[in-house]
């Protein structure tokens, strides 16, 4: 069996899937029963009784089920990757094997508050909002973040989806230190020049555009 790891306060986080399954471990056990707060709801994908929630990323929507109210869909907009140094290296390069790169990762998640009364979506808004930004720091130092914020909330709507739902957005800012190193994609290069160079075309491009055509189902006369 695996050896058990000491427990930290922290997490560096890098991947931009990962910083979406953050916020919803983070808003999860915000509204678990087992932390005794206000507005704990349970969780699960059993008929609304009035007290369940469905918390999940953006991408899981299902606007046919009502079963599924009222809902926070966490979703991420685009990341952009900063230059911040030539060529984004590390400026402490030591003899290693590999080169190391450091950038900056700007980003905004979405926080979508759907319920089918327009007081709910209000107030579980109110709790999101509340606990994403009054424990921004915490967050902050819990997964090495650099900035979460600013935060701004919208005022209540009828959804485009379903004009039976009433949807609340939250937006805020996110930025995150990205560091990687070269030496991951050295073996996937080599597969791929290799294949390349072995290749029946004289014309390199033409290897890749062969690629290419085949994805999208057909099959080039080889030359």
């Amino acid at each position: 069996m695996p050896t058990p790891q000491p427990l930290s306060d922290f997490i560096p986080i890098k991947s931009p899937l990962a910083l979406t399954g953050v916020f919803l471990d983070v808003l999860r056990s915000r509204f678990s029963p087992s932390q005794g707060l206000p507005w704990a709801y349970q969780f699960g994908d059993q008929y609304r009784d009035g007290n369940t929630i469905s918390i999940e990323a953006g991408g899981s929507r299902h606007t046919e089920d009502e079963s599924r109210r009222p809902c926070i869909y966490v979703v991420r907009n685009p990341v952009r990757f900063n230059q911040v140094a030539i060529g984004n290296r590390e400026s402490d390069v030591r003899h290693r094997a590999s080169e190391y790169f450091y950038s900056i990762g700007d980003t905004s998640f979405t926080f979508a508050i759907e319920s089918e009364e327009t007081g709910e979506s209000e107030q579980i808004a109110d709790v999101v909002v509340s606990t994403l930004m009054m424990g921004s720091r915490e967050i902050e130092r819990a997964f090495v973040l650099r900035k979460l914020g600013p935060f701004a909330i919208s005022a209540v709507v009828k959804s485009r989806q379903d004009s039976e739902i009433y949807q609340t957005n939250i937006q805020m800012g996110l930025s995150y230190d990205v560091k990687w190193a070269s030496f991951p994609i050295a073996p996937v290069l080599r597969e791929v020049l290799v294949k390349a160079q072995s290749s029946t075309y004289t014309n390199s491009d033409q290897h890749f555009i062969e690629i290419y055509q085949r994805s999208l189902g057909f099959r080039p006369e080889t030359t």
